[in-house]
């Protein structure tokens, strides 16, 4: 019964977030995607600056890689090659700290390009992303003072 209380957190902020998201017409699924790099991220307040540069650059990527390629009216060949271009620059800038999170890139470059637009891929990563932060944090708020008592 050790995750209950994460599990149930997890669940509620999921059906809330899935509520949401619908009545206010963004996108449900990249937000899953930002929760689950929060947790790859450590799951923890630090996961968040740990994801955000990350993440951001690849939706940056994953643009000018679309971009690029319908300016000079680029394929599959050009497509191709600027894929190889983004991804050795995503994994390279695991050399900057605050780039490490390479797989934050990959997935929020592939979200852009399931999404095809930059804000509505970004826009719900981040949410996703402090969503995996409350879901850490509102068991916390439930412990009862003898409890948080006990595990420290």
């Amino acid at each position: 019964m050790q995750f209950m209380p994460i599990s149930l957190s997890i669940g509620v902020l999921a059906g809330l977030w899935t509520y949401i998201s619908i009545v206010f017409g963004i996108l449900t699924w990249p937000a899953f995607i930002g929760w689950a790099l929060f947790f790859l991220g450590g799951g923890n307040k630090e996961s968040i600056t740990k994801n955000i540069p990350p993440m951001l650059s690849g939706v940056i990527f994953g643009y000018l890689c679309v971009l690029v390629n319908n300016t000079f009216s680029g394929g599959t060949v050009l497509l191709a090659v600027l894929v190889a271009v983004i991804a050795f620059i995503m994994t390279f800038m695991m050399n900057i700290p605050a780039f490490a999170t390479a797989p934050a890139a990959f997935a929020a470059c592939a979200t852009f390009f399931g999404v095809g637009d930059p804000l509505k891929a970004a826009i719900p990563l981040l949410i996703g992303l402090f969503l995996g932060y409350i879901s850490v944090i509102l068991p916390e708020g439930f412990k009862t003072k003898s409890n948080k008592a006990q595990s420290t």
